[in-house]
């Protein structure tokens, strides 16, 4: 297999993290309750519906902070793996 270009790769993972992030925030919005319960699945019987009784209000501030973080953090995350992928294929 060929190297990876580190910023193809993060570019790659930062898109695939922000659509991620969006239908999850979609689907907070639309269902809370649903979607709490589907990631307390997720948790091995860890209660996420707790952490929800004094959450402040998702706003698009809330979702714009999250969406940059979230979006940084895949990319910083592609760069990594994929210069660590071409060290390793060395």
């Amino acid at each position: 297999m060929d190297r990876l270009n580190p910023w193809i790769t993060g570019a790659a993972l930062a898109i695939t993290f922000t659509v991620v992030y969006v239908l999850c925030a979609a689907a907070f919005a639309a269902a809370p309750g649903a979607t709490l319960g589907f990631f307390n699945a997720w948790f091995h019987g860890l209660n996420l519906a707790e952490l929800q009784a004094g959450a402040k209000p998702f706003t698009v501030g809330v979702f714009v902070y999250g969406l940059a973080g979230v979006t940084g953090f895949g990319f910083a995350c592609g760069v990594i793996f994929a210069a660590s992928y071409n060290l390793l294929r060395r």
